[in-house]
């Protein structure tokens, strides 16, 4: 009696399925472009890539803060450049008013456009706004106390870092700040003196008869300070020329053309000194007794009260107690951007030292009916150096800090994303050669089942 062992079918079916679930999955993988289709796939890739799609999560999480913190800056400066230009005519209108042909009305005609401009500048600073908060009044500006207001004045802090207490600066005035200065103590003149006085604002001739006394030429001198930025002053016998302010910047010179008029050793002209000051130790910059000091995270902008910068020795301390925007690019400490904005406002911009913005209204002190309009324009030159100065801090913390941050997250989230690739997606050279196999193989077992099937019929139709 003949036996047909059917075991060499049941092996030749059962690699046709594993084949057919093998061609099944490889079909998958070309038809969505995925490696991994369950976890069972690649274990560690699963975990691998859930971690690295965790943290492009994050990174655009920063990217949309870094967006925002953008858009803040881009509606800061886009005021702030409004108002540069309305200072820029300010100070041309300063100056126009100053000619000698320029009449009253012309002058009132000035005056009334200086008003608008002041206007415009309080009108922008109070309706800049992001998301209902105002940017440029003060809003993001930091708090501070101790300030001794008979030592420091127009103390503004750009950035300080306040999240683990307050920052204590503690100033030290090594070496006092100086004017520009020229002396003459030669007494009443003996002839008749003509000189050329030339100073930070300009130059003025004078003219003086023999005998004049040097109390008389103080008058004359200070009549013209505002053309010249030089103010005369007679003590104990000597008249003394000095530029209006402190500073290397500042200068003082004399021009005799005619008769004696010998300046005290010769000198006949002079430039100032910045003052030299300390912060917590460090050297800070100066300009004349205009201080600036940045120190990691903390940057701040001060003047010195001139009985407390034209000395040495001196010393006073205040704290940064809070305040400041704390804007955060994402969870990372590391990644928090300290920055502050100071008010803009017209009777915050200009300084204690020369005066500020407001004063240039009608009625104020600086206004152009005072005939101060040198002190005017200066003001408007100074406001207009504050608002640069902070659009300046502005770029570069957009330029330096936001974009620099982004452009690294978006490097970060390009090799993420390039690696998750790696882990997920299937290498179609790859998969294709290896689902041409598959299908060849289950060609192969197909017609091997066929061949066995057909030959079990003719034997069992030959012992029939």
């Amino acid at each position: 009696m003949f036996s047909i062992n059917n075991t060499a079918i049941l092996n030749v079916v059962n690699n046709l399925t594993r084949i057919g679930t093998e061609l099944a999955i490889s079909n998958q993988r070309l038809a969505t472009g995925r490696r991994i289709i369950s976890a069972g796939d690649d274990p560690a890739g699963v975990i691998a890539a859930a971690d690295l799609k965790n943290q492009i999560a994050t990174i655009d999480a920063a990217a949309s803060n870094g967006a925002r913190i953008n858009s803040i800056i881009d509606t800061a400066d886009g005021a702030m450049a409004q108002i540069s230009s309305l200072l820029g005519t300010i100070n041309t209108k300063a100056l126009a008013a100053a000619g000698s042909t320029t009449t009253a009305e012309e002058r009132a005609a000035y005056q009334a456009e200086i008003d608008t401009a002041i206007d415009a500048i309080d009108t922008l600073v109070n309706t800049t706004t992001f998301n209902g908060k105002r940017l440029l009044d003060g809003g993001i500006g930091y708090d501070t106390a101790d300030i001794d207001n008979s030592k420091l004045a127009d103390v503004r802090v750009n950035s300080a870092d306040t999240s683990s207490g307050s920052v204590s600066l503690a100033v030290s005035v090594v070496s006092a700040a100086e004017k520009a200065v020229v002396s003459y103590s030669n007494g009443n003149l003996t002839d008749d003196v003509t000189f050329t006085l030339t100073g930070n604002n300009g130059a003025e001739q004078f003219s003086f008869s023999t005998g004049a006394t040097i109390s008389d030429i103080e008058s004359s001198v200070n009549a013209e300070s505002d053309a010249t930025g030089i103010v005369a002053e007679v003590d104990g016998g000597t008249l003394y020329f000095r530029s209006d302010n402190y500073g290397s910047d500042q200068s003082v010179s004399i021009n005799v053309t005619a008769g004696t008029f010998a300046m005290d050793g010769g000198t006949t002209s002079d430039t100032g000194v910045d003052t030299t000051v300390t912060v917590n130790g460090q050297n800070a910059t100066s300009d004349g007794m205009q201080v600036f000091f940045s120190s990691g995270s903390t940057s701040v902008r001060f003047s010195l009260e001139e009985s407390f910068g034209n000395v040495g020795g001196g010393s006073t301390t205040f704290s940064i107690t809070g305040g400041g925007s704390g804007w955060q690019l994402n969870a990372n400490p590391i990644n928090k951007i300290h920055f502050g904005l100071n008010s803009l406002s017209s009777v915050s911009l200009g300084n204690d030292t020369i005066g500020h913005l407001r004063s240039l209204k009608s009625g104020g002190t600086n206004a152009l009916s005072s005939g101060n309009y040198q002190a005017a324009a200066n003001i408007a030159t100074a406001a207009g150096r504050q608002v640069s100065t902070d659009r300046a801090r502005l770029g570069a913390v957009q330029s330096y800090t936001v974009n620099s941050t982004l452009s690294a997250f978006s490097a970060a989230k390009t090799s993420m994303t390039q690696a998750i690739s790696n882990i997920e997606d299937v290498d179609y050279v790859q998969e294709t050669a290896n689902n041409n196999r598959l299908q060849l193989l289950m060609q192969i077992g197909t017609s091997i089942i066929a061949g066995m099937n057909q030959n079990t019929s003719n034997i069992l139709s030959l012992i029939g």
